[in-house]
């Protein structure tokens, strides 16, 4: 299976789209995390059936993952799959969003916890998939909202 980044602003059918996810920021700067059973990760997962766009997608899987409600969805990036074969491409969509409002942690369903922390910690402990493309995804939603990776505190 090959993955492409294609950019943020390339255009794919909805209906071609298989996974949203969203790089949260908190005010200061910090991602919001998903305690998954592959790790901490970005909350996101798959379209749901009766779905009708990816924001829908990305503002429900927030919710269930990290139990936070999120102000406006910016494009990060748009990966391309050729998981089913060249003549079945799918797309997974990436988005930035800013935290509008932290519920209180009640336990999910999709996850089991959220957790708070820069994107430098994140990046430097993350075990999932690709860490060269999560960096690339970070470090571009944090561009986009005009923001940059910070070290993470030392002490």
């Amino acid at each position: 299976m090959a993955l492409r980044c294609l950019g943020a602003s390339a255009q794919v059918p909805f209906a071609a789209v298989t996974s949203v996810s969203v790089v949260v920021v908190a005010g200061d700067g910090a991602l919001v995390l998903a305690d998954l059973a592959r790790g901490w990760d970005l909350p996101g997962g798959h379209v749901q059936r009766g779905e009708t766009g990816a924001e829908q997608t990305a503002r429900r899987e927030v919710w269930e993952e990290v139990r936070v409600r999120v102000g406006v969805l910016e494009p990060v990036e748009v990966i391309e799959s050729d998981l089913f074969g060249a003549d079945d491409l799918t797309y997974m969509l990436v988005f930035v969003a800013r935290v509008a409002e932290f519920a209180e942690w009640s336990g999910g369903l999709e996850s089991a916890g959220r957790v708070v922390e820069s994107a430098e910690e994140f990046l430097a402990r993350y075990r999932g998939g690709d860490p060269v493309l999560m960096r690339h995804l970070v470090e571009r939603a944090l561009a986009v909202l005009g923001m940059g990776i910070r070290p993470a505190d030392s002490s």
